[in-house]
C-alpha cells in the first residue's frame, strides 16, 4: 500500500539510495533537510521509494524522484503537489526549478504537463516556472516537541492582532484546510469582512495516513499533546491570545477527534466544529465517555453528508473498521451531546466525504458557533 508523508532526518541514508539508484543529478541537499528544506516520501508498505524536496527560502522545488518500479503509477505527481503547496503556504506569487541538464527531456514535459513553464535557458540547463494558482497566503511553521507524550507535529501558524484579545482558531489536520480545502483566503475574506471576530489560526499536521488513524481515534496521549503541550505553547507564543473560549476544527477522522478534545478539555475550547466526524469508531464507547462529562456547556457543529451511509468498510492504511455508516454515528452522537447540556447544530449536507463540501460549510459553521454563543 502507498502512503505519504513528511521525511525526517532519518530518511536520509534511505532517500540517498533513491538518488543514487535513479541517477538523478538535481540538486538534492539531503543535510540540509529540517531547516528550510522540507520533504516528503512516497512508502510502498512503510519503505520509501520515492520523494521530493523544497526550499521555502528561495522558493524553489529541488527534486522529485521515484525508483523505477514505481514510475508511472502517479507517485510523482502527489510528491510535486504537496511541495508545490507547501511552497505556496510560504507567501510565493511564484516558485521555480531547474532541471541540470537536457538529458532530462522526459522530466520537462512531465514538469510542462503539470503547468510548469519554461523562464530561461542556461547553458545545459533549464529553467521552469509555475505561479500561484490561488490566493496568495503566509504561513509561520513552528515544530512543537513533547517529551512526555513522544509526540512532535508541525504547527502552523496565522496570528491574529497582538495589540487587542483575541480568540484561537485551531485545525487538526492542518494540511487538508491550509492545502486540500484552501481554507485560510476563505477565513481571511471573513476576518476581513468582519464576519468573524480577530483570530490567530493555527493548523497542527497529521504527519501521514497511519499517524492520523493512531492519533484521532480518541489517543489519551495525542489529547494530552494538544491540551497540554500544544496549547499554552500558543498562548505563550501568541500575543493577545485569550486564555479559553477557543475553537476547534476536524473533519473526518479528526473532526473524532475535535468532539473528544472538546468533552477533555472545557478550559480550553467553548466551540467545535466537526465535519463529517468519524462516529463510527467505537461509537458506543464514545457516548458513554461524553456522558460521564455531563453536564456539558460548549458549541457544537456536527455535520455529515446525505450519501455517507457506507457500512461494513475497512479504511485504509489500517484496515479500521467502520460497522455503522457515518450518518448513523454522527445522528447519534449529535442527540447525547444535546442530552448532556451541549449546543448542537446538527447539519446535513448533499454529498459525501469530499473536501469541497466541507469547505462549503465552513464560513455557516464558523458564523453560527461566533453568533451563537454572543446570543447565548
Amino acid at each position: 500500500m502507498i502512503t505519504f508523508r513528511q521525511t525526517t532526518r532519518g530518511d536520509i541514508p534511505t532517500l540517498a539510495e533513491i538518488l543514487t539508484a535513479t541517477s538523478c543529478r538535481f540538486d538534492a541537499p539531503l543535510n540540509d533537510l529540517g531547516e528550510s528544506v522540507s520533504g516528503w516520501v512516497a512508502c510502498n508498505d512503510g519503505k520509501p521509494v520515492g520523494f521530493a524536496l523544497a526550499d521555502s527560502e528561495d522558493g524553489k522545488l529541488l527534486v522529485v524522484a521515484v525508483i523505477s518500479e514505481f514510475a508511472g503509477k502517479g507517485l510523482a505527481r502527489e510528491l510535486m503537489r504537496q511541495a508545490e503547496a507547501w511552497l505556496f503556504s510560504h507567501g510565493w506569487s511564484e516558485i521555480n526549478l531547474i532541471v541540470p541538464d537536457k538529458g532530462h527531456e522526459h522530466a520537462v514535459g512531465f514538469f510542462q504537463h503539470l503547468r510548469w513553464q519554461h523562464s530561461q535557458a542556461d547553458g545545459e540547463r533549464i529553467h521552469l516556472k509555475k505561479a500561484n494558482p490561488r490566493t496568495r497566503i503566509k504561513l509561520e511553521e513552528h515544530v512543537i516537541d513533547d517529551p512526555d507524550t513522544g509526540f512532535s507535529r508541525l504547527v502552523r501558524l496565522q496570528r491574529g492582532p497582538a495589540d487587542k484579545p483575541h480568540r484561537l482558531c485551531l485545525f487538526l489536520d492542518g494540511e487538508t484546510y491550509w492545502r486540500d480545502m484552501d481554507a485560510i483566503p476563505l477565513l481571511n475574506e471573513l476576518l476581513e469582512g468582519a464576519k468573524l471576530p480577530p483570530m490567530t489560526i493555527a493548523l497542527v499536521g497529521h504527519v501521514s495516513g497511519a499517524a492520523r488513524h493512531e492519533d484521532y481515534t480518541c489517543n489519551e496521549s495525542y489529547g494530552r499533546f494538544i491540551g497540554d503541550k500544544v496549547m499554552p505553547w500558543l498562548n505563550n507564543e501568541v500575543s493577545g491570545l485569550d486564555d479559553g473560549g477557543h475553537i476547534i476544527c476536524g473533519c473526518s477522522l479528526s473532526g473524532l477527534m475535535s468532539v473528544y478534545l472538546t468533552l477533555q478539555y472545557p478550559q480550553h475550547f467553548s466551540g467545535c466544529i466537526s465535519q463529517s466526524g468519524s462516529h463510527w469508531w467505537k461509537h458506543e464507547w464514545f457516548v458513554a465517555m461524553a456522558v460521564s462529562k455531563s453536564p456539558i456547556n460548549a458549541h457544537f457543529w456536527l455535520s455529515v453528508g446525505d450519501k455517507e451511509n457506507q457500512v461494513n468498510v475497512n479504511h485504509s492504511p489500517t484496515g479500521l473498521l467502520q460497522e455503522i455508516s457515518q450518518i448513523e454515528g454522527v445522528e447519534t452522537v449529535a442527540r447525547t451531546l444535546k442530552e448532556i447540556g451541549g449546543i448542537v447544530h446538527y447539519h446535513q449536507f448533499p454529498g459525501g466525504h469530499s473536501h469541497q463540501c466541507w469547505r462549503d460549510e465552513l464560513s455557516p459553521a464558523l458564523q453560527w458557533i461566533v453568533t451563537d454563543e454572543m446570543q447565548n
